[in-house]
Formats: structure tokens, C-alpha cells, sequence
């Protein structure tokens, strides 16, 4: 597993170059998207959350739906009047000389210890990279005054909620195709068991079916006890039975 976390871990590093993301200045949480009239006109723009792929665990999918608000509000959370600039409580908070730069650090810690829970971990270099940017953020509140400022445009929060973006979009993708392929020797790798196997732990999105044919048949081998459902082909066999006891009964 290994492997193929730390490929996904590459891949994801990738992505974000090719997609030409911006990592300190687009927001993580939400997005712009057109209206329309019912002519097919532009109408408006609206912002709404951004979507999380349905190819992962719901604990992945709670993850990173939890680590891109908290970014969104520690980073982007306010507007400056009259100026297209955001800024959140890292900022505000940054201001208290130590202390706030102390808080600062916790929090964005608290992100980073966030992402690390997603199913297998996150690759080691990753979260080195969201731990290098959290240290950077933290040592640019030093200075007086411009530090502050500094630290209102580096945004650690949302560099850190791209990555973790970026990776579980190449595994969504992995989880799709079932392998993962090595751009540089184009080598691939089946999805691992824990990456692709739903449990009531890990609880992916997409569970196998409750009940399993029986080989041959076609057919359902039980139906749910616990909940009184009875498969389709029996409750036809039963129907069928009564009819013809009731035909019986009428001839007699």
C-alpha cells in the first residue's frame, strides 16, 4: 500500500501543476459557477461548495469536506471592504504578538493532524510539505508588522487543503480505474484491499450489495430476516402457489 499511497502522493503534486491551481489565492471550499435563464443565457455568477468525488470512503469525503472549511475560515473567512482581498481569522488572530501567533500554529497543526486520518494515511512527503508550510507561516509572525501581512497573503491553510484536495482526487481517479499508473515508467499498480474494500469501520460510498446471488441460481439466497424483506422471485413463487390453490378451491 505503500506504493501506491506515495504514487497518488506524486500524482497529486502533478495535478496541481497541470492544473495551473493557484494554491494560496483559489479558494478551497467554495467555487464560482455560472447562472442561466431559461433562454440559456448568463444571468449571474453564484458561489456554492465545492463537490467531493463519490469514488471515495465517506471518511475520506468527511475529511476533506471538514479540512477545506476550516482553511476557508482560517484564511478566507472575511472580505476587505471595498477591495477584492480575503483574509480570515489567521490574520486577525496573528496580530497578538506570541500569543496569537501560538494559537496560529495549533490550528493550523489541528488541519494537518485533520488530513492525516484520511483511509492509508497520507504519503510521508506530503504532509512534510503541509508541516514545511505551517513552519514557514509560523516564523513569517515574527516580524513586526509585516509579518502579518506576509502571513494574510501565504494562506498555509489553503495551500495545505489544495494538497490534501489534489491527492484524494488521484485517488478517487485510482479508485475508479482500479490501478494507478506511474507517469514517469508507466508502470501501474492495483488499488490495494485497504484502499478499495468497504467495512463497517472505513465505510466507502459505494457498499457491495447486501445480498449476494447463490452460484448458478440467479436468485437471492435468503431474504433479510431482520427486516422482514423477502426476495423478488420468491414473493412470485408464493403468489403463484396461492393463485393456484384459489383456481383449486374454486373447481372443487
Amino acid at each position: 500500500m505503500n506504493a501506491v499511497v506515495s504514487l497518488l502522493g506524486k500524482k497529486a503534486l502533478g495535478n496541481l501543476k497541470k492544473n495551473k491551481t493557484d494554491t494560496n489565492a483559489d479558494n478551497p471550499y467554495k467555487e464560482r459557477v455560472p447562472v442561466y435563464n431559461s433562454k440559456g443565457q448568463l444571468t449571474k455568477h453564484k458561489e456554492q461548495e465545492r463537490s467531493v468525488p463519490q469514488e471515495l470512503s465517506h471518511n475520506d469525503q468527511k475529511i476533506l469536506r471538514s479540512v477545506r472549511k476550516r482553511a476557508y475560515r482560517w484564511d478566507m473567512g472575511f472580505r476587505l471592504c471595498c477591495f477584492n482581498f480575503r483574509f480570515g481569522w489567521s490574520a486577525v488572530i496573528g496580530i497578538i504578538p506570541f500569543i496569537g501567533d501560538a494559537i496560529d500554529l495549533m490550528m493550523a497543526y489541528s488541519v494537518v493532524r485533520k488530513a492525516s486520518k484520511v483511509d492509508g494515511g497520507l504519503p510521508p512527503f506530503l504532509r512534510a510539505k503541509m508541516i514545511a508550510n505551517i513552519i514557514f507561516d509560523f516564523a513569517l509572525g515574527f516580524i513586526p508588522i509585516l509579518g502579518d501581512v506576509a502571513d494574510a497573503f501565504f494562506r498555509a491553510n489553503t495551500r495545505n487543503a489544495w494538497l490534501l484536495d489534489a491527492y484524494l482526487t488521484a485517488k478517487a481517479t485510482a479508485l475508479r480505474e482500479g490501478r494507478v499508473q506511474d507517469s514517469d515508467n508507466g508502470s501501474t499498480l492495483p488499488v490495494p484491499e485497504g484502499l478499495r474494500i468497504d467495512d463497517e469501520e472505513s465505510g466507502l460510498a459505494h457498499p457491495p450489495p447486501a445480498h449476494a446471488a447463490a452460484p448458478g441460481t440467479g436468485r437471492s439466497r435468503h431474504g433479510d430476516v431482520e427486516t422482514g424483506i423477502t426476495p423478488a422471485p420468491a414473493r412470485k413463487e408464493v403468489a403463484a402457489q396461492g393463485s393456484g390453490q384459489t383456481r383449486g378451491s374454486r373447481r372443487g
